[in-house]
């Protein structure tokens, strides 16, 4: 008699067959990468989906910043204000006012102390800027997570690394996603709905996913393993390799020189480098004879990503000391510059970071429907006692709560930080640690969450529309601001609108107890 040999199971992800046992556990792994990071990765995705629009907001947030554009001073007469408000102004950090960003900032160290000034362009004056702003708050929970530095970054960028783990897991957990691309089916089950939702956002975003994770990764954990490249490619050279970066380092001498005026160096740079910009200027040694000026060159973000030139300039007689750029040092140089442009979509102006936003708030959707799909699959074993009903019950509401109170919390900042100056950090953890003690209170989660939906969609038309007829002076650019974030809070109440109100399905059916004979 032949002896029957059976097939193990496979599964085909495309042209490939994958065992099923391989299936099952690269669907392990990216469970548990799910539950255990879920919460973190989901704060760090979202509060960087903001994070995009910190430049654009800025005199938005800021409307005694704001000016009339081509009506400001000449930049050496802000300039000269700037050095008398700073304590040590011998070397200065300048951010050139734009309609964006706002005023003049100088900024300089004294003794590890910062000192910070802000100028109105058009009428030279000293503008307060009471706290930093929602967006300024929200980056750094995004670059940080407000933790001690470096150590946040450091975190970050790990979390980069396993969130590529999880991304490339749950391919190969789910091989049918390709294939199901365009099915959704629509409150048959919650269970059916999320799980359709997870591998369409997984499938469509996966790209975008890995490339934030990828670059994430590689700016988190920079500072790390930076300076061990950098050593071991100039044998241990400390001076030889902050040379070849920076250019020769100069000692300020103490003795006096005439320094030259900027304005002529800036328009002589920009002139020689058409469609571009100089957004920034880094001053060292102001008055000394080794007095010199690095011209931060931005280049047009619709030609070129990786952007940005530093050319440092004597201020003495005019001449380049030091042009650094990643444009000029090779492939791997040029790589490496593109990581940041890449990671925040700063090489297609503002209409590719509202598709950024778009495909971060995505991202942001698949975390939380992955959670609530490893929810409800054990959702009947609670009920039925074979798991214990208060864990399930308590890791819902967490996630309830982290995640509605995050989103929550930001669009109160923003309103804080518009109409409240100074009020963004305690509105804002305030706010989160309120929805997260009050979702476990709360009897129906899914109405919570619908009704948090809405709330967010009357902050943002409220303060959009606050801003647009309560505000003295509107430029093009908060103008723009404004009719987004109003825009963005009628797409929520209508996204809001499509949520359950509360569980359904059919309920789980509860199995009799197995009679041992």
């Amino acid at each position: 008699m032949s002896q029957q040999v059976t097939k193990k199971p496979v599964k085909r992800l495309g042209p490939f067959k994958i065992r099923q046992s391989t299936v099952q556990r690269f669907y392990d792994i990216h469970s548990w990468l799910g539950v255990i990071g879920g919460l973190v990765f989901f704060v760090c995705i979202f509060s960087g989906t903001l994070a995009l629009f910190e430049q654009e907001l800025t005199a938005w947030e800021h409307p005694e910043t704001r000016f009339e554009d081509g009506t400001t001073k000449p930049i050496d007469e802000l300039l000269a204000i700037a050095r008398t408000e700073l304590d040590d102004p011998h070397d200065m950090f300048v951010w050139l006012p734009t309609p964006y960003t706002g005023g003049l900032e100088a900024r300089s160290f004294t003794d590890g102390t910062l000192d910070r000034v802000h100028i109105d362009p058009v009428s030279g004056e000293v503008v307060e800027r009471p706290g930093r702003g929602a967006l300024q708050f929200l980056t750094l929970l995004h670059t940080d997570l407000h933790l001690p530095r470096p150590f946040g970054r450091y975190l970050v960028g790990l979390l980069g690394v396993f969130m590529m783990m999880s991304l490339i897991s749950g391919v190969m957990a789910h091989p049918k996603a390709i294939r199901d691309l365009f099915l959704l089916r629509w409150r048959p089950k919650l269970r059916l709905t999320y799980s359709d939702l997870h591998k369409q956002v997984g499938v469509w975003g996966l790209i975008f996913g890995m490339v934030m994770a990828a670059t994430g990764a590689v700016i988190g954990l920079l500072g790390l393993f930076a300076p061990i490249m950098v050593l071991s490619a100039f044998g241990g050279d400390v001076g030889k390799a902050t040379e070849a970066f920076s250019g020769p380092h100069r000692e300020e001498t103490g003795i006096e020189a005439p320094m030259l005026p900027v304005s002529p160096l800036i328009d002589d740079l920009e002139a020689r480098h058409p469609g571009s910009k100089v957004g920034s200027l880094f001053f060292h040694h102001w008055g000394d004879e080794t007095a010199e000026v690095t011209l931060n060159l931005e280049r047009d973000p619709y030609r070129e990503m990786a952007t940005g030139e530093g050319h440092r300039v004597s201020l003495v007689d005019g001449e380049t000391v030091f042009v650094s750029t990643f444009t000029s040092r090779g492939v791997g140089t040029r790589l490496f510059g593109t990581v940041q442009p890449l990671h925040y979509g700063l090489f297609g102006g503002l209409g590719l970071k509202m598709i950024y936003f778009v495909s971060g708030l995505l991202l942001a959707l698949g975390i939380v429907t992955g959670t609530l799909i490893w929810l409800e699959r054990r959702r009947p074993a609670a009920v039925n006692g074979v798991i214990p009903r208060d864990r399930y019950f308590w890791l819902g509401r967490l996630h309830l709560g982290v995640s509605l109170g995050l989103v929550l919390a930001s669009a109160l900042a923003l309103a804080a930080g518009r109409f409240a100056p100074g009020t963004v950090e305690p509105v804002f953890w305030s706010i989160w640690l309120l929805v997260l003690a009050g979702s476990f209170v709360v009897p129906n989660a899914f109405m919570a969450t619908r009704v948090g939906g809405f709330t967010v969609a009357v902050i943002l038309c409220a303060i959009a529309i606050g801003d647009l007829f309560g505000s003295a002076l509107q430029t093009p650019a908060t103008t723009q601001v404004s009719y987004v974030l109003l825009a963005i809070g009628l797409l929520t109440a209508a996204l809001s609108s499509l949520s359950p109100k509360h569980r359904v399905g059919t309920r789980p059916t509860l199995k009799p107890a197995r009679v041992e004979a």
